[in-house]
């Protein structure tokens, strides 16, 4: 459901437009009513007010169509859905069942939900980070921002925009941070130019405007500041990290 519902915010926020079918919203549905983690009562209330937010988004599928389909059988339904939509994408964590070949024909492709994401944050910068905000705060319970992206990134399947919104929430401070190690005592002229810290985990360097922090477990860089713009994947962990390390050069400068 926290997938579910930024996906339809991020439509909401007219980043996208969504279209589905009856059939594509029953299959959203089914499992987990036999599951027993939705009752029919709340499948009825959480698809009528899909149709009543979105109102223009339902398709109407004609069988010979979904007969026409070569991808996998049981998500024939959602191709030809989104031929009478005249949709470019399909966004589905099942991308093996939309092979390349079964949908090059209709100009249209299968991205998962994290690079879909990934995409609208790229092309709305700050918007994202807003709806994830809007999303939090509107819980029965609210969370915070970094307690949805942890649900997104661990229950959800979309680590990269999790980690790269994560980046956007928590990068000033930790850029801050980066900036006081980097101008104590504990920093030192870098090979390449500029000055780096090396910590146990952590390579912290900058050379004029540009700063970069690069993690020592194989993930390379994971944050950069050039030219006042900054970017990266922060994962939770990161933010840990860098919270207890800006204690500790308080305590030490």
């Amino acid at each position: 459901m926290p997938l579910c519902d930024t996906l339809m915010r991020a439509a909401e926020a007219e980043l996208y437009e969504l279209y589905f079918s009856q059939e594509i919203l029953d299959g959203a549905t089914r499992n987990l009513v036999k599951k027993g983690r939705m009752t029919n009562a709340q499948e009825s209330y959480f698809q009528e007010q899909i149709k009543t937010n979105f109102p223009d988004a339902m398709v109407e599928v004609p069988e010979y169509l979904v007969a026409a389909m070569r991808n996998d059988p049981g998500d024939r339904h959602v191709v030809a859905a989104a031929i009478v939509a005249k949709a470019e994408l399909i966004v589905t964590a099942n991308l093996k069942d939309f092979p390349l070949e079964a949908l090059a024909p209709y100009d249209i492709e299968a991205w998962h939900p994290d690079d879909f994401l990934m995409y609208l944050d790229e092309q709305h910068l700050g918007t994202m980070i807003k709806v994830i905000w809007q999303q939090s705060n509107d819980l029965k319970r609210p969370a915070t921002v970094p307690e949805s992206l942890d649900k997104l990134e661990k229950n959800n399947r979309v680590p990269k925009f999790a980690r790269s919104i994560r980046c956007q929430f928590y990068a000033e401070e930790i850029v801050r941070t980066a900036k006081q190690a980097l101008k104590s005592q504990f920093a030192k002229k870098a090979p390449e130019g500029g000055r780096c810290f090396e910590g146990e985990r952590y390579r912290l360097w900058q050379k004029g405007e540009i700063l970069t922090i690069t993690a020592k477990d194989n993930r390379g860089e994971i944050l950069r500041l050039e030219n006042g713009l900054i970017g990266g994947y922060l994962s939770s962990v990161d933010v840990e990290a860098f919270q207890m390390f800006e204690q500790s050069l308080k305590q030490q400068l």
